[in-house]
């Protein structure tokens, strides 16, 4: 299953780069970001560990406020954009291959731990959190951003398929892309923990069971990431969310 989540994003890499890239290059994208990450993190430098890292997005809006950014992902095609990124940001990160349920870093080595769009799609999330848990120092700041866009293209409500359709003319407008929607084939996604999980509820309980502490949902989330015109284009996918907790 690892090897077809890989393959994948390997696959992926290049589209997916394009269709996210404008929240690292649109000034206005990456202030509200930066924002609902100082609110996450603090203003302190802090060595973070971006964990599926993918296209770079996350780590490089860290490392231009401050932070010192690791990132790392199962995908060579993914740090490969990566990397491209960091270069044409003129950014200074270390990225690494690996996998999220095995990091190859010390224990207690890292402040704090983000993952933007990743824990949906990792085979075992109880496993993958707790080896997230253990490169954190006492006291480490866990930061989950996920959503529920997990439902295979047959399963998405139709309201939300012809959505999707009508959004493209609208963001080959604004964004000057065509918009490409390319989702893991329907076996793979009904093996996936999230295609058959309530979240963030689940999410919230493997954090209990891990003996995280200080849990927090950001209930406004949706609504400080996306203006109207991001639900337009992109309101479609599904709810977003953001959980934050201590180790």
């Amino acid at each position: 299953m690892k090897d077809r989540i890989k393959g994948h994003w390997n696959t992926r890499s290049r589209e997916y780069d394009k269709n996210v890239r404008q929240v690292i290059y649109f000034r206005r994208d990456k202030r509200v970001w930066q924002r609902i990450l100082a609110g996450a993190l603090g203003s302190e430098p802090l060595r973070v560990l971006d964990v599926g890292t993918g296209p770079g997005i996350m780590a490089n809006m860290l490392a231009e406020m401050g932070h010192q950014v690791t990132g790392i992902d199962v995908s060579e095609g993914m740090l490969k954009r990566a990397r491209d990124n960091s270069s044409s940001l003129h950014n200074s990160l270390e990225f690494v291959l690996g996998d999220a349920e095995n990091l190859p870093f010390e224990g207690e080595s890292f402040d704090a731990v983000v993952n933007r769009y990743v824990l949906w799609t990792i085979p075992d999330p109880k496993r993958a959190l707790a080896e997230w848990r253990r490169i954190l120092k006492p006291g480490g700041r866990m930061v989950i951003i996920d959503g529920t866009w997990y439902l295979r293209t047959a399963d998405k409500p139709l309201r939300n398929r012809i959505w999707q359709h009508l959004s493209v003319p609208l963001i080959m407008l604004t964004e000057r892309r065509v918009p490409r929607y390319q989702d893991m084939d329907d076996d793979l996604m009904a093996r996936l923990w999230s295609s058959n999980a309530r979240r963030p509820e689940a999410d919230i309980g493997i954090l209990e069971d891990l003996g995280f502490e200080e849990i927090d949902v950001d209930g406004e989330f949706s609504r400080r990431l996306m203006t109207n015109l991001d639900h337009l284009k992109n309101g479609h996918c599904g709810e977003y969310f953001l959980i934050r907790a201590v180790k």
